[in-house]
């Protein structure tokens, strides 16, 4: 942490030894209540992980009225942000299926509310079957026996979506799919930024290897990322008892042992695609990409082999039914070994598999994740998770981007110049030009097939955000939503600039 190659999550920077007590160091969870039962103690439980500095995810499909449980829940989210007894901003998320009675209002929810403060993200869950409607133009049936057609419910999303970023869209059937121990649980929802699918009363804790603190001099250093992913396994293990010991919500404890989650995820991509020369929006950068995650994860789960000949395995792995490690045939060989990556082979993953299956240790289900990193990563001058950088102007407003400073190698006048005018000068070629895109100068499409190419390698989900331009079109936005279903994707969120009033900054 003090040379800035890896950073943890903002929960475990806030909660780290700061108290007497232990408090738990967990970022999310899905809370193990009924939201049908008695709201008062819906809101002690909320305001508890709240004040834990962990965020929430709801899955509202039990409820009759899922818009007025939204702002119920909200206003408990917005109320606890401003209590000053919260440590850390959290983020919350609901989900609704779009085969849900009331749908059409749920999409409209946040568009028909622009003004109000939010603290929710809100996602609607779409499966299979509904996008074969969409694309035949058929109807769709709700859940109450109503007809509508598939289209309009498709569109009605984009140009919500259009207008304030909200709903995205989630493939819960494809999460599912990859649940490694359905014997621990059945994901009933996600995470705020949907990195990870959660059973209810599940948490996971992030760290992040900064990838481009390990390339310099267009070279990167794959032993010093080995190294690095080898200590973050062994510290998010740690951060796991801690936790454990730690919950005022008993019953994330018990999950959390039943299935001992970490997610190991990246932030610097950006500035390693830099400093190697690489196009973010190019093929050589997507597989660059690939090849660093698959690796990462490949010695996340060795390293989570090893680790459990001295703690143990998580406990679901002890499950004579349910534990796809143990019953499939190789089944990481399968799911990562058919990925051609430059730095792991089809081989090596067959024998991690193998050597798991027949051990049964492995320390944790789950040991990758691609979280968004927004703070983290800014603590320690970070590219934010998987994304593109957003300026050339560093966030505090006051200089260039240091990988922007390095790359350039202009002197002081020069950076004063191109800091002035906000983007780079004349001076600087085109492929310069190309290197330093931004988010919203790198087309669509190539933020779609950067989070397709990270699907294949890791274990839970990718969090992005498709970065739009303010004269993006709804039917851009209708395309995005076709494409993430077409690319097999398991989420996608889009951001129109400008679409929001609360728009923390310029993209």
């Amino acid at each position: 942490m003090d040379e800035r190659k890896i950073v943890f999550s903002t929960p475990v920077m806030t909660n780290a030894g700061r108290t007497e007590f232990h408090r738990p160091l967990s970022a999310c969870t899905v809370p193990p209540i009924s939201l049908r039962g008695d709201l008062s103690k819906v809101r002690k439980v909320i305001d508890a992980y709240h004040r834990e500095a962990i965020g929430t995810g709801f899955n509202l499909d039990e409820i009759d009225d899922p818009v007025s449980t939204l702002l119920f829940l909200n206003e408990i989210a917005v109320k606890g942000a401003d209590s000053g007894k919260e440590d850390r901003p959290v983020g919350n998320i609901g989900i609704l299926s779009i085969d849900h009675p009331r749908i059409v209002e749920f999409i409209a929810s946040k568009q028909m509310r622009r003004d109000m403060l939010w603290k929710f993200n809100i996602s609607v869950n779409t499966p299979e079957s509904f996008w074969l409607a969409v694309e035949n133009d058929t109807r769709w049936t709700l859940r109450n026996g109503d007809v509508v057609y598939a289209r309009e419910l498709f569109q009605l999303m984009a140009q919500s979506a259009h207008t304030c970023a909200d709903p995205g869209i989630v493939f819960m059937e494809r999460i599912s799919r990859d649940n490694p121990v359905p014997a621990g649980g059945v994901y009933y929802g996600i995470a705020p930024c949907a990195e990870v699918g959660l059973v209810p009363g599940e948490t996971c804790q992030f760290g992040y290897i900064n990838i481009g603190a390990f390339c310099h001099n267009k070279s990167i250093d794959l032993d010093g990322i080995k190294q690095a992913t080898e200590s973050m396994v062994r510290a998010l293990d740690n951060c796991l008892e801690i936790s454990i010991g730690a919950f005022s919500v008993r019953i994330s404890a018990e999950v959390v042992v039943g299935r001992r989650k970490i997610g190991v995820g990246v932030c610097g991509l950006a500035d390693a695609l830099i400093r190697l020369g690489i196009p973010y929006a190019s093929d050589r950068g997507r597989e660059f990409a690939r090849d660093v995650v698959a690796f990462i994860n490949y010695h996340s789960k060795l390293t989570s082999h090893v680790l459990a000949k001295e703690r143990g395995s998580f406990g679901a792995m002890s499950a004579l039914f349910g534990c796809k490690y143990t019953e499939e045939p190789d089944f990481l060989s399968v799911k990562y070994g058919n990925v051609n990556t430059q730095w792991v082979s089809a081989l090596e993953w067959k024998k991690l598999g193998s050597l798991i299956k027949s051990s049964r240790l492995l320390r944790n289900s789950s040991t990758t994740a691609l979280p968004p990193t927004g703070r983290s990563a800014l603590v320690i001058d970070a590219s934010t998770g998987v994304e593109p950088i957003f300026s050339i102007i560093h966030p505090d407003k006051m200089s260039l981007l240091p990988v922007v400073k390095e790359i350039l190698g202009t002197d002081e006048e020069q950076e004063q110049a191109i800091f002035e005018k906000g983007r780079l000068d004349d001076s600087c070629d085109e492929e310069m030009r190309i290197l330093l895109r931004t988010s919203t100068e790198i087309h669509p499409n190539d933020h779609m097939l950067m989070v397709a190419a990270l699907q294949l390698v890791v274990d839970e989900s990718v969090s992005k955000t498709i970065n739009l331009p303010q004269d993006a079109t709804v039917e851009l936005v209708e395309h995005i939503y076709k494409q993430a279903y077409s690319l097999n994707l398991k989420g996608v969120t889009m951001y129109r600039d400008g679409s929001s009033r609360f728009q923390p900054r310029k993209l």
